[in-house]
C-alpha cells in the first residue's frame, strides 16, 4: 500500500481497536461503521476512480448482525485525539475485517484490510493485518484468504505478477498484492473484473436469448423474480453448493460449502437488511422439476446506478444446452425493463473460466480490473 504521492505522510498517533456489533446505523456506537464506509469510499475511489464497490455503513452493520454461518470481527485504526476524547467517524483511518466460516472450511479465514489513502505508509495496514492474522490463528484457522484489486490487468510485455494457475496478470507494482506477498501470501488465482455499460442493444440481446432458447429446447423453462420465492430456495441452494466446487478455484484450499433452503432464507434476509435485493433467473428442467441453472443481479438501494452480476452456474449434468447464456440474457433483459435507472454492471470471473468470460464478452462486458486471490498457509 502506498500514499497517493508515493511519500510517507507525517506520522500521526493512532491505535487499533475492535468494533462491537451495533443494532443500526443510527446507534450512538455506530460511529466506527460510518468511519469504515468513508475509508472504503476513499480507498476505492483512489484505486478505481469511483466508489461503486465500497460498502455502505448499512451493509457493514447488517453483516455483523448476521453471524449464523460465519464468525465475523471488525477492527479500526483511529487517530488519537489531542483532547483525549472518544473517537468519532472522522478519526477512522483504516479497518480490518475477519470472517471465519462455522459449518464448512473451518480451517480457513477471510481477511480484508483497508487504509485511507492519506494515511498510508504509517504501518496501519501492517498493524491491522497482524491483528487479523493473530485472531484467526488463535481461533485455530490455518489457511488465510485475501483479495487485492488492481484497476487494470498487466499488458503483454509489461512486468507482472502471475498466479500459480499461470493465467491472468497483475501489474508488478500493484501495492496491495505486494503488501500481501511480503507477509507470506501467494497469488493463487487472478480474476478479471468486467464492466457492462447499459443499455445494451435490445435486438442483439434478443438474438442471444432466442439462440439459447432454441438450443435448450422445451425441456428447460426460465423463471425470474425480485427475491426468490420460498418454494425455490432448495433449488437455489443446490446451485450455490455447486458454485463452491464447480467453478475454477486454482489451488485455493477451499472445499465444498453446503447450502440448504434455510441458509438461502438467511442470505436473503441479510441482503434486504443491508439495502440490497436480488433479481434472479432460474432454469427449471421441466421433466424432473429440478433447478439446473441460475444467475442473479444484486441491486443496491443506496446506489441505484449500478448492480453486481452475482453467481452464474449451470449444473454439470445439464451443460451443453446454452443455459449460461440463457439465464444471463433473460436476467439482463428483465433488469433493463424493470430498472431503467441502472447504468452499469460489475462482475468478476476467474481468468481460466474461458466459457463464462466468453459469454460476458459476447454480451458486451469489457475488462475493468484484475483481482488477485491470495492465500497464506500456516
Amino acid at each position: 500500500m502506498t500514499s497517493p504521492t508515493g511519500r510517507a505522510p507525517a506520522q500521526t498517533p493512532w491505535h487499533v481497536l475492535e468494533v462491537a456489533a451495533v443494532p443500526s446505523v443510527d446507534h450512538p456506537d455506530a460511529w466506527a461503521y460510518h468511519g469504515i464506509a468513508a475509508v472504503e469510499r476513499a480507498a476505492e475511489t483512489a484505486n478505481l476512480g469511483y466508489d461503486d464497490l465500497a460498502r455502505t455503513a448499512q451493509q457493514t452493520v447488517s453483516g455483523m448482525l448476521h453471524q449464523e454461518y460465519a464468525r465475523k470481527q471488525r477492527f479500526v485504526a483511529v487517530l488519537e485525539r489531542p483532547d483525549g476524547g472518544a473517537p468519532t467517524a472522522d478519526d477512522v483511518v483504516g479497518f480490518g475485517f475477519l470472517a471465519m466460516t462455522l459449518k464448512d472450511n473451518t480451517h480457513t479465514a477471510d481477511l480484508h484490510v483497508g487504509v485511507h489513502p492519506e494515511h498510508r505508509r504509517q504501518g496501519i495496514g501492517t498493524a491491522l493485518a497482524t491483528r487479523l492474522e493473530e485472531a484467526a490463528a488463535d481461533a485455530g484457522r490455518t489457511t488465510f484468504f485475501g483479495w487485492s484489486l488492481s484497476s487494470r490487468e498487466a499488458a503483454e510485455g509489461e512486468e507482472a505478477l502471475v498466479p500459480a494457475t499461470g493465467v491472468g496478470r497483475i501489474p508488478a507494482d500493484a501495492a496491495g498484492a505486494r503488501f500481501a506477498l511480503r507477509r507470506g501470501y501467494t497469488i493463487e488465482q487472478v480474476e478479471r473484473m468486467s464492466r457492462l455499460d447499459l443499455p445494451v442493444d435490445p435486438d442483439k440481446l434478443a438474438a442471444f436469448e432466442a439462440e439459447a432458447r432454441d438450443t435448450a429446447g422445451d425441456d428447460y423453462r426460465t423463471h425470474t423474480w425480485e427475491g426468490i420465492p420460498q418454494e425455490w430456495h432448495a433449488g437455489y441452494a443446490q446451485l450455490m453448493t455447486r458454485m463452491s466446487t464447480d467453478v475454477p478455484q486454482g489451488e485455493l484450499d477451499f472445499g465444498e460449502e453446503t447450502w440448504d433452503a434455510e441458509r438461502v432464507g438467511v442470505y436473503l434476509e441479510e441482503r434486504a437488511a443491508s439495502g440490497q435485493r436480488l433479481l434472479t433467473t432460474l432454469v427449471e428442467h421441466v421433466p424432473s422439476g429440478e433447478v439446473v441453472a441460475g444467475t442473479s443481479f444484486l441491486l443496491q438501494d443506496a446506489k441505484p446506478a449500478f448492480v453486481f452480476q452475482e453467481e452464474t452456474i449451470a449444473l454439470k449434468t445439464h451443460r451443453g444446452h446454452r443455459l449460461g447464456m440463457l439465464v444471463k440474457a433473460v436476467n439482463l433483459r428483465e433488469l433493463t425493463a424493470r430498472y431503467p435507472q441502472v447504468e452499469r454492471v460489475h462482475t468478476f470471473n476467474a481468468e481460466e473460466n474461458a466459457h463464462m468470460l466468453g459469454i460476458n464478452v459476447a454480451l458486451g462486458f469489457r475488462p475493468s480490473g484484475a483481482e488477485a486471490a491470495l492465500q497464506k498457509r500456516l
